[in-house]
Protein backbone atom coordinates (compact mmCIF):
# COMPACT_ATOMS: atom_id res chain seq x y z
CA UNK A 1 0.00 0.00 0.00
CA UNK A 2 2.49 2.29 1.01
CA UNK A 3 4.51 1.44 -1.98
CA UNK A 4 1.35 2.29 -4.19
CA UNK A 5 0.91 5.23 -2.33
CA UNK A 6 4.55 6.55 -3.27
CA UNK A 7 3.98 5.83 -6.91
CA UNK A 8 1.09 8.19 -6.95
CA UNK A 9 2.61 10.63 -4.99
CA UNK A 10 5.46 11.20 -7.22
CA UNK A 11 3.38 11.03 -10.49
CA UNK A 12 1.19 13.91 -9.35
CA UNK A 13 4.58 15.87 -8.44
CA UNK A 14 6.00 15.04 -11.91
CA UNK A 15 2.85 16.45 -13.45
CA UNK A 16 2.75 19.27 -10.30
CA UNK A 17 6.53 20.42 -11.86
CA UNK A 18 5.18 20.22 -15.51
CA UNK A 19 2.30 22.51 -15.86
CA UNK A 20 4.44 25.13 -12.73
CA UNK A 21 7.42 24.73 -16.02
CA UNK A 22 4.75 25.40 -18.81
CA UNK A 23 3.60 29.15 -17.07
CA UNK A 24 0.72 30.05 -19.14
CA UNK A 25 1.85 27.99 -21.95
CA UNK A 26 -1.09 25.46 -23.54
CA UNK A 27 -0.08 22.40 -25.28
CA UNK A 28 0.78 22.88 -29.12
CA UNK A 29 -0.10 19.83 -31.28
CA UNK A 30 21.65 14.34 -40.04
CA UNK A 31 24.70 16.08 -40.05
CA UNK A 32 28.45 16.47 -40.42
CA UNK A 33 28.32 17.77 -37.09
CA UNK A 34 29.53 16.80 -33.50
CA UNK A 35 27.18 13.84 -32.57
CA UNK A 36 26.75 12.41 -28.82
CA UNK A 37 29.81 9.51 -29.23
CA UNK A 38 30.61 8.19 -26.26
CA UNK A 39 33.77 6.00 -27.63
CA UNK A 40 32.53 3.02 -26.00
CA UNK A 41 34.13 0.76 -28.21
CA UNK A 42 37.28 1.98 -26.88
CA UNK A 43 36.79 2.05 -23.45
CA UNK A 44 38.56 -1.02 -22.05
CA UNK A 45 37.04 -1.83 -19.41
CA UNK A 46 38.78 -3.14 -15.66
CA UNK A 47 37.23 -5.75 -13.61
CA UNK A 48 34.40 -4.88 -11.68
CA UNK A 49 35.29 -4.94 -7.85
CA UNK A 50 31.79 -5.25 -6.21
CA UNK A 51 30.26 -3.11 -3.92
CA UNK A 52 31.50 -2.62 -0.46
CA UNK A 53 28.02 -2.75 1.14
CA UNK A 54 25.54 -5.82 0.41
CA UNK A 55 22.59 -3.46 0.15
CA UNK A 56 24.17 -1.98 -2.95
CA UNK A 57 24.82 -5.24 -4.42
CA UNK A 58 21.39 -5.43 -4.09
CA UNK A 59 20.57 -2.46 -5.43
CA UNK A 60 22.31 -3.09 -8.90
CA UNK A 61 19.96 -5.28 -9.84
CA UNK A 62 17.95 -2.65 -10.23
CA UNK A 63 18.09 -0.24 -13.68
CA UNK A 64 21.21 1.91 -13.02
CA UNK A 65 20.00 6.10 -13.78
CA UNK A 66 23.73 8.09 -13.45
CA UNK A 67 24.50 11.10 -14.75
CA UNK A 68 27.17 13.33 -14.64
CA UNK A 69 27.21 17.48 -15.08
CA UNK A 70 28.61 18.91 -18.66
CA UNK A 71 30.14 22.04 -17.92
CA UNK A 72 32.15 24.78 -19.41
CA UNK A 73 35.00 26.48 -18.25
CA UNK A 74 38.00 28.38 -19.23
CA UNK A 75 41.85 28.57 -18.66
CA UNK A 76 43.13 29.05 -15.25
CA UNK A 77 39.42 27.88 -13.39
CA UNK A 78 39.38 25.03 -11.39
CA UNK A 79 37.59 21.84 -12.59
CA UNK A 80 35.12 20.14 -10.82
CA UNK A 81 33.48 16.61 -12.04
CA UNK A 82 30.30 15.84 -10.46
CA UNK A 83 28.12 12.78 -10.62
CA UNK A 84 25.00 11.25 -9.52
CA UNK A 85 24.47 7.53 -8.85
CA UNK A 86 20.97 6.31 -8.57
CA UNK A 87 18.93 2.61 -9.30
CA UNK A 88 15.75 1.19 -9.77
CA UNK A 89 12.35 4.01 -10.96
CA UNK A 90 12.76 5.35 -7.85
CA UNK A 91 15.79 6.47 -8.03
CA UNK A 92 17.61 5.03 -4.96
CA UNK A 93 21.16 6.29 -4.22
CA UNK A 94 24.13 4.46 -4.45
CA UNK A 95 25.76 5.55 -1.10
CA UNK A 96 29.44 5.00 -0.04
CA UNK A 97 30.78 3.61 -3.29
CA UNK A 98 34.03 3.81 -5.63
CA UNK A 99 33.38 5.69 -9.29
CA UNK A 100 36.50 5.71 -11.17
CA UNK A 101 36.97 8.89 -13.62
CA UNK A 102 38.28 8.48 -16.81
CA UNK A 103 38.82 11.40 -19.66
CA UNK A 104 38.49 11.62 -23.36
CA UNK A 105 40.22 14.46 -25.85
CA UNK A 106 37.83 14.58 -28.39
CA UNK A 107 40.10 16.67 -30.50
CA UNK A 108 43.24 14.60 -30.34
CA UNK A 109 43.15 12.36 -33.30
CA UNK A 110 45.58 10.22 -31.16
CA UNK A 111 43.43 10.67 -27.89
CA UNK A 112 42.51 7.01 -25.53
CA UNK A 113 40.59 7.18 -22.72
CA UNK A 114 42.97 7.68 -19.27
CA UNK A 115 41.82 7.53 -15.67
CA UNK A 116 42.29 10.60 -13.66
CA UNK A 117 41.63 9.39 -10.33
CA UNK A 118 38.47 8.24 -8.10
CA UNK A 119 35.87 9.10 -5.20
CA UNK A 120 33.36 7.37 -3.32
CA UNK A 121 29.93 8.62 -3.52
CA UNK A 122 28.44 10.43 -0.42
CA UNK A 123 24.87 9.57 1.40
CA UNK A 124 23.12 11.53 -1.51
CA UNK A 125 24.61 9.19 -4.08
CA UNK A 126 26.82 12.18 -5.43
CA UNK A 127 30.41 12.14 -6.93
CA UNK A 128 32.63 15.36 -6.68
CA UNK A 129 36.37 15.49 -7.66
CA UNK A 130 38.80 18.55 -8.07
CA UNK A 131 40.93 17.55 -10.77
CA UNK A 132 44.94 18.42 -9.63
CA UNK A 133 46.45 21.26 -11.11
CA UNK A 134 48.95 18.69 -12.87
CA UNK A 135 46.31 16.72 -14.79
CA UNK A 136 43.92 19.68 -15.23
CA UNK A 137 42.18 19.33 -18.69
CA UNK A 138 43.79 21.19 -21.97
CA UNK A 139 41.92 23.55 -24.32
CA UNK A 140 39.30 22.12 -25.73
CA UNK A 141 36.21 19.53 -25.49
CA UNK A 142 36.86 16.78 -23.35
CA UNK A 143 34.56 13.37 -22.95
CA UNK A 144 34.10 12.02 -19.44
CA UNK A 145 33.35 8.46 -18.17
CA UNK A 146 32.11 7.94 -14.71
CA UNK A 147 33.10 4.17 -13.83
CA UNK A 148 30.92 2.40 -10.72
CA UNK A 149 33.71 0.08 -9.67
CA UNK A 150 31.41 -2.23 -8.54
CA UNK A 151 29.34 -3.39 -11.65
CA UNK A 152 30.79 -1.46 -14.13
CA UNK A 153 27.76 0.52 -14.64
CA UNK A 154 28.61 4.11 -15.75
CA UNK A 155 27.41 7.96 -16.69
CA UNK A 156 29.14 10.26 -19.60
CA UNK A 157 29.35 13.94 -19.47
CA UNK A 158 31.46 16.54 -21.19
CA UNK A 159 33.53 19.12 -20.62
CA UNK A 160 33.95 22.13 -22.75
CA UNK A 161 37.33 24.14 -21.47
CA UNK A 162 37.31 27.31 -24.07
CA UNK A 163 40.33 29.01 -24.84
CA UNK A 164 38.43 32.21 -26.55
CA UNK A 165 35.27 33.39 -27.09
CA UNK A 166 32.87 30.51 -28.30
CA UNK A 167 29.86 31.56 -30.10
CA UNK A 168 27.04 29.64 -28.87
CA UNK A 169 23.12 28.95 -29.55
CA UNK A 170 20.68 27.45 -26.45
CA UNK A 171 17.22 25.49 -27.06
CA UNK A 172 15.14 24.55 -24.48
CA UNK A 173 14.19 21.17 -24.61
CA UNK A 174 10.58 20.53 -23.66
CA UNK A 175 7.84 22.10 -26.12
CA UNK A 176 11.25 23.71 -28.21
CA UNK A 177 12.34 20.07 -29.01
CA UNK A 178 9.49 18.08 -27.83
CA UNK A 179 6.10 18.80 -29.57
CA UNK A 180 4.57 19.60 -26.19
CA UNK A 181 5.41 20.13 -22.71
CA UNK A 182 4.28 17.11 -21.41
CA UNK A 183 6.18 14.46 -23.70
CA UNK A 184 8.52 14.17 -20.89
CA UNK A 185 6.12 13.32 -18.48
CA UNK A 186 4.97 10.35 -20.73
CA UNK A 187 8.06 9.23 -21.45
CA UNK A 188 8.42 9.07 -17.44
CA UNK A 189 5.55 7.42 -16.41
CA UNK A 190 6.16 5.19 -19.39
CA UNK A 191 9.46 3.79 -17.60
CA UNK A 192 7.42 3.78 -14.45
CA UNK A 193 5.55 0.81 -16.19
CA UNK A 194 8.06 -1.07 -17.52
CA UNK A 195 7.30 0.93 -21.57
CA UNK A 196 9.56 2.63 -23.64
CA UNK A 197 7.85 5.76 -25.20
CA UNK A 198 9.77 7.70 -26.86
CA UNK A 199 8.94 11.72 -26.69
CA UNK A 200 8.31 13.42 -29.72
CA UNK A 201 10.08 15.86 -31.94
CA UNK A 202 8.91 18.82 -33.32
CA UNK A 203 9.81 17.97 -37.22
CA UNK A 204 13.21 19.05 -38.24
CA UNK A 205 14.21 20.24 -34.90
CA UNK A 206 17.61 18.50 -35.03
CA UNK A 207 18.45 19.50 -38.34
CA UNK A 208 18.03 23.24 -36.84
CA UNK A 209 20.48 22.09 -33.97
CA UNK A 210 22.68 20.41 -36.65
CA UNK A 211 22.75 23.28 -38.70
CA UNK A 212 24.35 25.67 -36.09
CA UNK A 213 26.88 22.82 -34.86
CA UNK A 214 27.90 22.64 -38.66
CA UNK A 215 28.68 26.14 -38.51
CA UNK A 216 30.98 26.02 -35.31
CA UNK A 217 28.23 26.46 -32.60
CA UNK A 218 28.77 25.94 -29.11
CA UNK A 219 25.31 23.60 -28.74
CA UNK A 220 23.65 24.21 -25.27
CA UNK A 221 20.56 22.48 -24.04
CA UNK A 222 19.38 24.28 -20.94
CA UNK A 223 16.17 22.72 -19.81
CA UNK A 224 14.13 22.76 -16.18
CA UNK A 225 14.17 19.24 -15.73
CA UNK A 226 15.47 17.72 -12.72
CA UNK A 227 18.92 15.79 -12.56
CA UNK A 228 17.44 12.55 -12.58
CA UNK A 229 15.81 13.36 -16.09
CA UNK A 230 19.56 14.34 -17.25
CA UNK A 231 20.29 10.73 -18.37
CA UNK A 232 17.23 10.28 -20.12
CA UNK A 233 17.64 13.39 -21.91
CA UNK A 234 20.72 12.77 -23.19
CA UNK A 235 19.66 9.54 -24.44
CA UNK A 236 16.73 11.35 -26.60
CA UNK A 237 19.06 14.06 -28.10
CA UNK A 238 21.31 11.09 -28.62
CA UNK A 239 18.87 8.50 -30.67
CA UNK A 240 17.02 11.42 -32.34
CA UNK A 241 20.13 12.68 -33.94
CA UNK A 242 20.63 16.05 -32.35
CA UNK A 243 24.51 17.62 -32.72
CA UNK A 244 27.01 17.03 -29.19
CA UNK A 245 26.17 19.52 -26.72
CA UNK A 246 26.13 20.38 -22.89
CA UNK A 247 22.92 19.22 -21.44
CA UNK A 248 22.09 21.47 -18.14
CA UNK A 249 19.45 20.12 -16.17
CA UNK A 250 18.53 21.50 -12.61
CA UNK A 251 20.25 19.69 -9.46
CA UNK A 252 18.52 21.41 -6.45
CA UNK A 253 15.97 19.59 -4.04
CA UNK A 254 12.76 19.77 -5.13
CA UNK A 255 10.76 21.31 -8.46
CA UNK A 256 11.26 24.57 -10.58
CA UNK A 257 7.58 26.32 -10.61
CA UNK A 258 7.08 29.81 -11.97
CA UNK A 259 8.82 32.58 -12.22
CA UNK A 260 11.89 30.15 -10.55
CA UNK A 261 12.35 28.57 -14.19
CA UNK A 262 12.88 31.78 -15.47
CA UNK A 263 15.28 32.94 -12.87
CA UNK A 264 17.25 29.53 -12.87
CA UNK A 265 17.92 29.59 -16.99
CA UNK A 266 19.17 33.57 -16.83
CA UNK A 267 21.26 32.72 -13.78
CA UNK A 268 23.14 29.47 -16.10
CA UNK A 269 23.28 32.04 -19.11
CA UNK A 270 25.26 34.59 -17.42
CA UNK A 271 27.18 31.85 -16.03
CA UNK A 272 28.24 30.35 -19.39
CA UNK A 273 28.65 33.31 -20.39
CA UNK A 274 30.98 34.23 -17.63
CA UNK A 275 33.19 31.29 -18.80
CA UNK A 276 33.46 32.15 -22.72
CA UNK A 277 30.11 31.34 -24.74
CA UNK A 278 29.01 34.06 -26.39
CA UNK A 279 25.20 33.29 -26.86
CA UNK A 280 24.24 34.19 -30.29
CA UNK A 281 20.85 33.15 -30.39
CA UNK A 282 18.07 31.06 -28.16
CA UNK A 283 14.95 28.73 -28.90
CA UNK A 284 12.35 28.50 -26.43
CA UNK A 285 8.44 28.13 -26.20
CA UNK A 286 7.15 29.53 -22.95
CA UNK A 287 7.09 32.76 -21.23
CA UNK A 288 9.87 31.68 -18.98
CA UNK A 289 12.25 31.02 -21.74
CA UNK A 290 11.33 34.55 -23.25
CA UNK A 291 11.92 36.34 -19.65
CA UNK A 292 15.16 34.70 -19.33
CA UNK A 293 16.36 35.09 -22.72
CA UNK A 294 15.07 38.95 -22.53
CA UNK A 295 16.58 39.39 -18.82
CA UNK A 296 20.24 37.96 -19.79
CA UNK A 297 20.02 40.56 -22.33
CA UNK A 298 19.67 39.08 -25.56
CA UNK A 299 17.43 41.08 -28.34
CA UNK A 300 13.76 39.98 -30.03
CA UNK A 301 15.61 38.96 -33.56
CA UNK A 302 18.42 36.90 -31.54
CA UNK A 303 15.73 34.72 -29.49
CA UNK A 304 13.45 32.23 -31.03
CA UNK A 305 9.97 31.11 -30.14
CA UNK A 306 7.86 28.34 -31.55
CA UNK A 307 4.21 27.61 -30.05
CA UNK A 308 1.51 29.69 -28.55
CA UNK A 309 3.75 32.38 -27.66
CA UNK A 310 5.68 32.58 -31.03
CA UNK A 311 6.54 36.31 -31.87
CA UNK A 312 5.51 37.46 -28.07
CA UNK A 313 7.41 40.35 -26.80
CA UNK A 314 9.32 41.35 -29.78
CA UNK A 315 10.53 37.46 -30.43
CA UNK A 316 11.19 36.28 -33.46
CA UNK A 317 8.22 33.47 -33.88
CA UNK A 318 8.93 29.87 -35.35
CA UNK A 319 5.95 28.22 -37.47
CA UNK A 320 7.52 25.41 -38.17
CA UNK A 321 11.50 24.46 -37.82
CA UNK A 322 11.34 23.15 -41.73
CA UNK A 323 10.41 26.44 -42.63
CA UNK A 324 12.65 28.08 -40.51
CA UNK A 325 15.73 25.76 -41.68
CA UNK A 326 15.08 26.94 -45.26
CA UNK A 327 14.83 30.56 -43.68
CA UNK A 328 18.84 30.15 -42.02
CA UNK A 329 20.09 28.60 -45.24
CA UNK A 330 18.94 31.73 -46.91
CA UNK A 331 20.88 34.04 -45.10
Amino acid sequence: MKTKWFRWSTIILIISFVVGMMGNVPLVDASSGPTFDFKESEFDAPSKKGFKYWYNELLSNHTPHHNGYDFITEEGQSQVIKGKFQYGDFRKDLEREWVSIYTYALFDSDASWQKIGRAKTNLDGRIRFEIPENQQLSTGIHLVKLWVEGDGTSANMYVYNLAEEAKTVVFDIDGTLTTDNFENVRSYLEELCDGDYVPKMHKDANRVAQYYADRGYTIVYLTARPYWLTHKSQQWLKDLGFPRGVIHTYDDRGLLVGDKTADYKEAYLHEIAAHGANIHYAYGNATTDIKAYRDFGLAGEQTYIIGPNAGDRGTTPIQSYTEHLKDLNEE
